[in-house]
């Protein structure tokens, strides 16, 4: 068990120049992220397609996801980290600011997956930079700060979308291209600091050393590494309802409107931010196999609390459940794998982690939403419960198995 850490401006700014060049890329990025939400409002504006036709759009860029996040973390393992993300980074953000002025319907077919793909694959190497420059001793505690700089993006995306709401989804857009490219330019300064070069160097290069001692495919045939990511599949698939069935159900059956949902998904970021470091406190205290159990088990219940009444008291404990869920699931997942893959070719490790943490937006709406019209909300919170205790089942042992050191 790792001494408890401790938080402190003068620690943050200790840190070395890379791993904080990269938390305030992760902050540009994720405001960016969230703002290409808005693509099927785009698309049907200024494009004036079909909702079919959006919906195919939206599954190509989510395919992209999955491909690049699986992509970039494989790339960690032989492109120097610093140097890929900031290309990754330029790349989306110059391809973010084409999409609403497109010559032809056709490019949005090639544009839209390739925004995708660099999107994600920016994320396994930036994570793996804040964590292992920063240190094994300090894992827990970036994990923390990366987090909060991730959602400390998402809130700051709301502010610019309902900022520039009256100029249109094309001024959005380039704002999100921007910010990207900000974020680019932060990295490339860093680089050309010798040390920091030299630095990241060791995390995207000189690992290669460990890695090629073992065989490429690793991750797929680490058993219990599948179990735990058909474990975090389904978990993620029960998260996504949030952005899909659980409004639907707030709007229908509690009879709330469409602020309320704008509140609660605030109220989400605003815990996170406000609540992360003390989770990281406890997590460190408690160890990772436990707080995957706690998760879980908020998880299970999260949902179900929709059915014991109805009223905004009830979402918004829903809410506080799944928010809980959410930092401890994504604390303790993310160091598991991290754990899991020293010694071992991490970066396809990462790049099936944050594949499978981006692929969910594939199947969990769809799915969801088609339990939601065939059986009602109600019997899907119970499906949820009893997915959620399944995920519970499939990790208790597992997290144990995979990061004995830190359990």
């Amino acid at each position: 068990m790792s001494p408890t850490p401790t938080y402190s401006l003068p620690r943050i700014l200790a840190l070395p120049g890379m791993v904080r060049a990269q938390l305030g890329a992760t902050l540009l990025n994720s405001a960016s992220v969230i703002v290409k939400l808005f693509m099927p409002l785009l698309f049907r504006s200024s494009y004036a397609l079909d909702f079919t036709t959006i919906g195919i759009l939206m599954a190509s860029y989510g395919a992209g996801c999955v491909i690049g996040a699986y992509t970039g973390g494989a790339l960690t393992g032989s492109v120097e980290s610093g140097k890929l993300t900031a290309a990754c980074l330029g790349i989306s953000g110059v391809l973010a600011m084409c999409l609403p002025q497109l010559p032809s319907i056709g490019w949005l077919f090639i544009i839209v997956p390739a925004v995708g793909a660099a999107d994600a694959a920016f994320r396994p190497g930036n994570l793996r930079l804040v964590l292992e420059i920063g240190g094994p001793n300090d894992a827990t505690w970036l994990q923390g700060l990366h987090r909060i700089c991730f959602n400390l993006g998402v809130a700051l995306a709301g502010i610019i979308a309902a900022s520039l709401a009256g100029t249109g989804y094309a001024g959005l857009f380039t704002v999100a291209g921007i910010s990207n490219i900000t974020g680019c330019g932060l990295l490339v300064c860093y680089l050309r600091d010798r040390s920091a070069a030299e630095r990241a160097s060791t995390t995207g290069n000189l690992t290669c050393a460990h890695e090629t001692c073992h065989t490429s495919g690793a991750p797929w045939t680490d058993r219990p590494f599948l179990v735990f990511v058909f474990g975090q599949l389904l978990a993620l698939g029960v998260f996504d309802q949030m952005y899909g069935a659980f409004g639907l159900f707030l709007s229908e059956d509690y009879q709330l409107n469409h602020s309320w949902i704008g509140y609660l998904f605030a109220f989400n970021a605003l815990l996170i931010v406000l609540t992360q470091m003390p989770a990281t406190k406890l997590i460190n205290s408690i160890g990772l196999s436990v707080a995957s159990q706690w998760g879980t088990l908020l998880l299970m219940i999260a949902f179900p609390l929709l059915n014991l009444g109805r009223g905004p008291a009830y979402a918004v404990a829903t809410m506080v459940c799944i928010t809980a869920a959410e930092i401890l699931l994504t604390s303790a997942w993310t160091l598991t794998v991290m754990n899991r893959s020293a010694g071992r070719d991490r970066g396809r490790y990462l790049g099936i982690f944050m594949a499978a943490w981006l692929g969910h937006s594939l199947y969990g709406p769809a799915c969801g939403t088609w339990i939601y019209g065939t059986l009602g909300g109600r019997n899907l919170w119970w499906i949820c419960a009893l997915v959620s205790l399944v995920v519970w089942a499939l990790h208790y042992r597992t997290i144990d198995k995979l990061s004995p050191a830190r359990s």
